[in-house]
């Protein structure tokens, strides 16, 4: 009897210590997370493959995917919430600076500093770690890092009959643009209908010289103007008074210069909202583009886009104008914490995130084919996955010198402003893109105006991240 008592409590203890060993394996397990998404390669990537996470770590993940128009007032809601539904957020950069103003998203500094070796802190862009911080803080990890770039369609600019054509038209040899000038001649030059030749072959469809963003919904215009602006030597704010500023002589040239890309868009330029407006380069309908490298993942993919089986996509830095070369125009995609949640949740969602946005999940994608708009620079920098992925160096190169875009609490106000009134000089509603970036800003300035210049300097102040600092 006494054996028989023995060995059950032996067996008891090795059932114990196991237990005990598997909790400190799996401190979160039993947790459940809730992401709320998009529809982006740094969800979808991601989304299919969180039951590896589960069966790591016994933390389930829930991902909801939204479309991008009016995710940010969700993500408001949630983060205004004593009892969130949502433990983690999908964020894009410009919202960092309303939604750290508000207390809504977790500070992650501490831990990203505490686990710099593990999520290999050093590896990341550094412009794409400032790009999701307020005053310092880091309030988001980045999963997809981005530029604006340039994008063409290389089989058609390599056409020897196309490049004779070109120079007998234009004086100079066909290549991708260096200036904004030669984007616009490429766009004119290439701009064909039904029927007629591009490199030598009769077209089922009509050509468009470029394809844009012109749609005021989501400020889809206001994020292609921006860019623009900066090439053009502009920026958003006054320096000393933290007022709205666009409305000099590089903001007008701007959108001059947008206005002037509109007849060789497709026809429906005013809808040309995100994804419709890459959707054009994908099924090889435009021949080139200045647009986000988000989109270029999909253009390198034959299975998200037909261009990548019929044609040839090539990737250049922006053009400049004849302001001279400005720093490079990023923005971020990244994963954030609800501030709201409990503290074990806070924790689990971290872990999900280190995960989520690893070196190791990161070079996976890249070598499966489905990758996402990198920020990792060991990525950009491998020579393998830039033969496979060519704008890989161009991201890599071109943020050497580069400058995060708008981060400011007002940016809302900011990208509906300017939406609804480049639009309306776009459509010729309004005569001048002066009265148009007048208009915008004024109604801009009448709600900033209401706030203290200290304050107003503050939310213009771009704090260098702190998980930077040596």
């Amino acid at each position: 009897m006494r054996h028989v008592k023995k060995s059950v409590w032996a067996a008891c203890m090795v059932t114990m210590l196991a237990g005990t060993a598997w909790a400190q394996d799996k401190p979160y397990a039993g947790v459940e997370l809730k992401m709320l998404g998009i529809g982006d390669t740094s969800v979808t990537r991601v989304a299919p493959l969180v039951g590896e996470f589960e069966a790591q770590t016994g933390i389930k993940v829930h991902i909801d995917q939204l479309p991008y128009p009016g995710l940010i007032d969700k993500i408001i809601v949630e983060s205004s919430s004593d009892n969130p539904t949502y433990q983690l957020l999908w964020v894009d950069s410009p919202w960092v600076g309303m939604l750290g103003e508000a207390g809504a998203l977790e500070d992650l500094t501490s831990r990203a500093k505490r686990d710099a070796k593990e999520i290999g802190l050093d590896d990341i862009v550094p412009v794409q770690l400032q790009e999701l911080s307020w005053q310092g803080k880091l309030l988001g990890f980045p999963a997809s890092g981005m530029t604006w770039l340039q994008q063409y369609r290389q089989d058609l600019i390599d056409n020897p009959d196309e490049k004779a054509n070109f120079k007998k038209k234009y004086g100079y040899d066909l290549a991708p643009a260096k200036t904004w000038q030669q984007y616009r001649d490429i766009a004119e030059f290439f701009s064909r209908k039904k029927g007629e030749l591009a490199a030598g072959k009769p077209l089922d469809h009509d050509l468009y010289g470029v394809s844009q963003s012109y749609s005021r919904v989501q400020g889809a215009i206001t994020h292609d103007y921006f860019p623009f602006m900066r090439s053009f030597g502009g920026d958003y704010w006054d320096p000393k008074t933290g007022l709205c500023a666009m409305m000099g002589e590089p903001h007008v040239k701007a959108a001059e210069y947008m206005k002037a890309l509109v007849p060789f868009n497709p026809p429906d330029y005013l809808g040309l909202m995100w994804d419709i407006q890459s959707g054009f380069m994908e099924r090889g309908e435009a021949a080139q583009a200045a647009y986000w490298s988000v989109r270029s993942v999909r253009l390198t993919n034959p299975d998200e886009a037909a261009v990548a089986k019929d044609g040839k996509i090539g990737f250049a830095a922006n053009p400049v104008s004849d302001a001279g070369p400005q720093p490079t125009y990023t923005g971020t995609l990244g994963f954030a914490v609800n501030a709201k949640s409990p503290e074990k949740e806070k924790d689990a969602a971290w872990e999900f995130i280190k995960w989520a946005t690893s070196e190791k999940l990161m070079r996976r994608f890249a070598e499966e084919g489905k990758g996402v708009s990198q920020f990792r620079k060991s990525i950009l920098a491998d020579p393998k996955l830039q033969a496979k992925y060519p704008y890989y160096k161009v991201l890599l190169d071109s943020q050497v010198d580069a400058r995060r875009r708008i981060f400011h609490p007002f940016y809302q106000t900011v990208e509906e402003n300017f939406g609804v009134e480049l639009s309306k000089y776009m459509a010729g509603e309004t005569p001048t893109a002066l009265e148009a970036l007048t208009k915008a800003c004024t109604a801009v300035n009448t709600q900033l105006s209401m706030f203290p210049l200290e304050q107003r300097l503050r939310w213009i102040r771009d704090t260098p991240v702190e998980v930077l600092a040596k």
